[in-house]
């Protein structure tokens, strides 16, 4: 099992916590060759840091472990209520029938391990469990709007609860907004889908509707999400809604002038990435007339429009040289596949108008046109990154060849970075345990 290995990460957390909260010791701890570690009823401390870390343990240590006032469904009920009633813009989404969902959900229970790390998250005030609060939200106005069966809507909302238990296990240093991660550094961010799917199936009995859920949040329908690209009918629908809650959650958190606009057009911006059903009930659901983009320019957007414009061409140029010119299938079909995906950025940014805009220069715009112009050119940008550091994960992985080397020139014109730092191991600082396995498991 991949959790009877500890996570030094994980382990800090729950570390952490336990300076706030009793959290000790279920049952005796042992080693894999019977060693006990650490008797049951002992309070969780540094010294039990020192033990456990480079040990396999005979039982994962998320599953030996109780904390005293550990969050349950009932708590998260009436966390989404208030997180409601202190949000207007997720008020618009949820009606009575989603509130109806939610409190259903009072008393569901929730794995002690998963509880245990809902507490850890919970912690300090975390941003990431407000963040799952607002996915719980938003998936109850989905379920409701399109209406769900009661079980489909309290696997969704109990996978949008724990889905991003799997950031528990990465460096933290990776997490941060302010931090820029390169394309080699992507595949420690990427891999928690799937750590939370794997937690679900280990240290759970959910059922495995739920790990599905988790591990497709951060897929698209079109195949450019993450960690492995599914798409299309290997999407499965509850997973394409909690994407959406996703997305639109981490935009709405950041609480700045015209949220709503800014979540609507990224839902939109590529039709092709997002469940049509889902978008359509949500961006109804957000609308207002009143709802404004803001009016503070960005930079000179006409320079970020020509510098976007030359990086997309120059990638679409380097995808078709790999494709007529590629050595191996892997190269020719992952570049094939990259080049689609430009293909549909491309014709995004020419739907919106931008390009037309550009040609007319700021003077002749308003302030709200230009921070909707700045707000598109962002999102294009993103989804380059996003793509150039899909094509490194997915490279990475091949074990026969140099295709790192070959997408190099691809991935650089897509990140706007140097590759040659985004490869290199020093990259990740060497005391990063990686759940490796996890990701190469999808």
């Amino acid at each position: 099992m991949l959790f009877n290995s500890v996570n030094q990460h994980c382990l800090g957390r729950i570390v952490e916590l336990a300076e706030t909260q009793t959290v000790e010791a279920a049952e005796d701890i042992y080693d894999e060759r019977g060693m006990k570690l650490w008797a049951k009823g002992k309070p969780v401390s540094a010294d039990l840091q020192e033990k456990l870390l480079r040990r396999k343990l005979a039982k994962p240590l998320e599953a030996t472990l109780a904390v005293d006032g550990a969050i349950a469904f009932s708590d998260v009920a009436s966390a989404c209520v208030a997180h409601i009633e202190q949000n207007p813009l997720l008020a618009r989404i949820v009606n009575r029938d989603a509130i109806g969902l939610i409190n259903n959900m009072r008393n569901v229970p929730l794995p002690p391990p998963l509880r245990l790390l809902l507490t850890a998250a919970h912690a300090k005030g975390s941003s990431s469990f407000k963040h799952a609060l607002s996915a719980v939200v938003i998936c109850a106005g989905i379920a409701a709007r399109l209406n769900a069966s009661d079980h489909d809507a309290q696997l969704l909302l109990v996978a949008a609860l724990v889905h991003d238990l799997g950031e528990m296990y990465i460096n933290p240093d990776f997490l941060r907004d302010s931090y820029r991660l390169q394309p080699g550094e992507w595949k420690h961010v990427a891999s928690h889908p799937r750590v939370g799917q794997l937690l679900i199936a280990e240290l759970t009995t959910l059922p495995a509707a739920v790990g599905q859920c988790v591990a497709h949040h951060h897929e698209r329908l079109d195949g450019s999400g993450y960690p492995n690209q599914v798409g299309g009918s290997n999407h499965s629908r509850l997973g394409s809604w909690l994407a959406v809650a996703d997305s639109v959650g981490a935009i709405l958190a950041r609480g700045d002038d015209g949220a709503a606009l800014r979540a609507s057009l990224a839902l939109r911006i590529v039709p092709e990435e997002f469940d049509h059903d889902a978008v359509a009930v949500v961006t109804q659901a957000l609308r207002n007339g009143e709802d404004a983009f803001g009016t503070t320019p960005e930079g000179d957007f006409g320079a970020r429009i020509q510098e976007s414009w030359r990086h997309m061409n120059a990638a679409m140029a380097e995808a078709e040289f790999l494709i007529a010119k590629g050595q191996t299938p892997f190269l020719r079909q992952t570049a094939g596949n990259a080049l689609a995906l430009l293909h549909n950025l491309l014709k995004s940014l020419r739907s919106t108008g931008v390009m037309e805009a550009n040609s007319l220069g700021a003077g002749n715009l308003d302030g709200e046109l230009i921070a909707e112009i700045n707000l598109v050119i962002r999102e294009i940008e993103w989804r380059m990154r996003n793509l150039a550091r899909n094509l490194h994960l997915r490279a990475e992985a091949q074990t026969e060849g140099t295709p790192l080397e070959r997408l190099a020139p691809l991935i650089r014109e897509l990140d706007g970075s140097n590759v040659a730092a985004a490869t290199s191991p020093q990259a990740v600082p060497a005391s990063y345990q990686a759940p490796a396995a996890a990701a190469q498991a999808g």
